[in-house]
């Protein structure tokens, strides 16, 4: 791993994000990509104007980054290289550039979702990032601390596993950590169970042979609440999900009456 790009609005949860992925970098030997994107400000009136300068903005977004970095690099036990890049551009069209530019590694985004507006910058924002972004995205919720990967879980439907199952990137991620690897599927009353699914556990079990995995089944109505459930219990570090559907993976981390927030 040698590139993690950290998109930052300068709030406490994507700082705490920011200092998670300092961590990763120190342990990789990798280099930091701070990046905050903006938009112009529009006054709205008998005629449409923006509120501020161009070149203002751009240096006071370069300003804030350079500040961040320096608070960064102070309080990470490496001194990793860490690059800063504001853009005049929607975070995602200038994420997705970003990415396909330097082909990082990894994209560490912050999570957060006290109120309505976060809920609805996670939204819009970090769970969206998930879906159109072609490389790993860890999202880190706001009070994580980084501490040795030891546990982590994949969760997987058993559903075309060569295909959809990123077998190299969950290899090097268990094997950097010296992590133990659990496969989680969750069904309900058999109902998901078919000769298919069966080969295709058969498969993913050839293709991960040499990790040792845990293989759990759980028995869950909802597959959201199962693997909640088990990552508490089994204390989980670190969850992995191939976001086919969109709603599962929002689900993991939207807080409501009857699931809470995954902290791991």
């Amino acid at each position: 791993m040698k590139k993690i790009i950290i998109p930052v609005d300068f709030s406490t949860t994507a700082a705490n994000a920011a200092a998670f992925a300092g961590e990763l970098a120190v342990f990789y030997g990798a280099d930091l990509f701070l990046y905050h994107t903006y938009e112009i400000p529009v006054g709205v009136g008998e005629a449409t104007y923006p509120l501020f300068d161009v070149s203002e903005l751009q240096k006071a977004a370069e300003h804030e980054l350079e500040i961040m970095a320096e608070n960064l690099s102070s309080k990470l036990p490496g001194k990793p290289v860490i690059h800063t890049k504001a853009a005049l551009t929607s975070l995602q069209e200038g994420l997705t550039n970003l990415c396909n530019h330097l082909k990082p590694d990894l994209v560490v985004m912050g999570l957060s979702g006290k109120d309505a507006l976060t809920k609805l910058l996670v939204g819009s924002n970090t769970i969206r990032a998930i879906h159109y972004l072609k490389y790993p995205v860890l999202v880190v919720p706001p009070k994580a601390d980084f501490i040795p990967i030891r546990k982590i879980g994949f969760a997987c439907d058993y559903k075309a596993v060569e295909e959809n199952t990123p077998i190299e990137a969950l290899k090097k991620i268990v094997k950097d950590f010296n992590a133990e690897l659990y496969i989680l599927n969750v069904d309900f009353n058999n109902r998901n169970f078919s000769a298919d699914e069966v080969h295709e556990s058969f498969k993913l079990h050839d293709l991960l042979s040499d990790l040792k995995p845990e293989y759990h089944s759980i028995e869950s109505e909802d597959t959201t609440e199962g693997i909640n459930q088990f990552a508490e219990r089994a204390r989980l570090d670190w969850i992995v999900v191939v976001p086919k559907k969109h709603a599962l993976v929002q689900k993991l981390f939207t807080r409501s009456h009857t699931r809470h927030l995954l902290h791991h």
